[in-house]
């Protein structure tokens, strides 16, 4: 008797199972079987039974029984079926199928495999091993707009490695108009599924892309494709997507169904994982904001405490600096027998003088960002910044060196609080060098995602900086020097993140390196 059971695809396949009372008209009902498998016309029911049936291996659906004759394939000459069709596209590394297996039961496990991506990149990497391990070739175009994208190629490792080497650069990411790649907009507006024996896509869409034919690599066996396959459209949320390409030396035209069913699920696939993109970002932006608003209500309170001591504290050491303006007019320094007097005032001074900048650190860190922009190159900062500490002691040993990149792009800042939060940088290096060393200031362009970013890396020779410090430089007080505030890298942060940016920091025991990121772009692409 026949059941159906159901596969993860959707579809459904034929397994047969033996009743004794049936035994004795088994070769009746193998000749009638016989008679419906060369009418089905196409059908993938039947496919789906030739594939249950007709093999002797056991298969995903479980063990299958011997028949008395074999079962011939669809409609479709066994020549044409086991013919290697010379190759011009992509094609695959792993054992081929062999003539007249279906492609349902395989790409049904693998359709199942596919929805465990969690991101288009994972959907499409799954998809690709598994139908190379499958002895097919797989490639992935992306739609946008009028633009093809290659998202994804699953091919012989020689073939991908000789193509790289013959456009001189990778293959992922090539993009290409899409008129100009028959017939991947018909594939896409109609939502057909084409097969073809002479496939030629691929070699369309890189003349296109790069200007480059790759036809020469069917000379030898290790390079060549195979464009005998199938075309098929991917749709998400029921917009076109892109479209998928499988080609392999034994698809037939019957597989063009089986092929698109397939494209479905990974159009569904990459829809669940782009939902999980979304959330995994949006769980990030979360977390981000979380700590803003906590960072805020420490700021907060530190700005009551700091409004406090500047009341509190400020006017007592206004008195203090007036006091010792008329103490070195009482006791002249060129006195000799005021010479130990005279040291003590300045150690006065100098502490009273160390108390007023802890006091503006605190008003600065604690008082809100109001960042008045214009359009600037970060070099102009870079040169002010590096004439102002030349001026410090500090500098006195320190070598500096100076790379500034040709290519910097615009940056739409407040050009003040940038120079602050640079000279606090710069300013922490030379104090890690106490004996004096290497400083190097570079600056230069990056891309950060989809955005350009100016990159500033202030590096030093010092000893560095203890990993357990590392992740505690940015708190507010948190220093380890012995006359330091621990309030200008919070500074710096506080700064280059009301610009957008970022401070990244690397320490080792050879120095460490402060990278300040910030977006490029004018005024009017950050507006306050």
């Amino acid at each position: 008797m026949l059941a159906w059971l159901s596969l993860p695809l959707g579809l459904f396949v034929k397994a047969t199972s033996v009743d004794p009372r049936d035994a004795q008209s088994d070769g009746d009902r193998d000749e009638r079987h016989d008679r419906e498998a060369n009418c089905a016309g196409g059908d993938l029911h039947d496919q789906a039974d030739r594939s249950a049936v007709g093999r002797d291996d056991d298969g995903p659906i479980g063990p299958r029984q011997h028949r008395s004759a074999p079962v011939p394939p669809l409609s479709l000459a066994s020549s044409t079926v086991e013919r290697h069709v010379s190759a011009r596209m992509i094609g695959g590394s792993g054992p081929p199928a062999t003539a007249g297996d279906s492609l349902i039961a395989p790409l049904s496990e693998l359709a199942a495999r596919v929805q465990r991506g969690r991101s288009a990149n994972d959907v499409l990497r799954i998809a690709g091993d598994g139908l190379t391990a499958l002895g097919m070739r797989f490639g992935v175009f992306e739609l946008e707009g009028t633009t093809l994208v290659l998202r994804h190629v699953a091919t012989a490792p020689e073939r991908l490695a000789a193509i790289e080497a013959m456009i001189g650069r990778p293959v992922f990411g090539l993009r290409a108009p899409v008129d100009q790649c028959a017939p991947a907009a018909e594939v896409v507006e109609k939502r057909r599924n084409i097969y073809k024996e002479d496939h030629d896509l691929f070699d369309r869409f890189l003349r296109a892309a790069t200007g480059h034919d790759i036809a020469s690599l069917d000379a030898a066996p290790s390079t060549a494709g195979v464009s005998n396959g199938v075309l098929a459209p991917i749709f998400v949320r029921d917009r076109p997507w892109g479209l998928l390409t499988m080609v392999g030396p034994v698809f037939r035209a019957a597989d063009a169904q089986a092929t698109g069913l397939f494209a479905t699920h990974v159009g569904s696939a990459i829809e669940v994982a782009q939902v999980i993109e979304t959330l995994e970002r949006t769980n990030i932006d979360l977390s981000r904001t979380q700590r803003e608003l906590i960072e805020r209500e420490r700021l907060a309170a530190l700005g009551e405490l700091a409004a406090m001591i500047a009341h509190e504290v400020r006017n007592p050491i206004g008195t203090i600096f007036n006091a010792l303006g008329f103490l070195r007019r009482l006791i002249p320094a060129e006195d000799p027998r005021n010479r130990d007097a005279s040291i003590f005032l300045g150690i006065v001074g100098e502490e009273a003088e160390r108390l007023n900048r802890i006091v503006s650190d605190m008003l600065d860190l604690a008082k809100p960002t109001n960042l008045r922009t214009e359009d600037l190159r970060i070099d102009d900062v870079v040169g002010d910044v590096l004439e102002a500490a030349a001026c410090r002691p500090e500098a006195a040993a320190v070598e500096v060196r100076v790379e500034i990149a040709a290519d910097l792009p615009v940056i739409a800042m407040d050009a003040r609080l940038m120079r602050q939060a640079l000279f606090n940088v710069v300013l922490n290096a030379l104090q890690a060098m106490p004996r004096g060393g290497s400083l190097t200031v570079c600056a230069r362009s990056e891309q950060r995602g989809e955005r350009p970013f100016a990159r500033i890396e202030v590096s030093d020779a010092g000893d560095g900086i203890r990993t357990g410090d590392v992740g505690r430089i940015f708190e507010p007080f948190y220093t380890t020097k012995l006359t330091g505030t621990g309030l200008g890298l919070p500074l710096v942060k506080r700064i280059v993140e009301a610009h957008r940016g970022e401070v990244t920091v690397h320490s080792s025991a050879s120095g460490t390196t402060f990278a300040l990121h910030v977006p490029a772009g004018g005024a009017a692409a950050h507006p306050n």
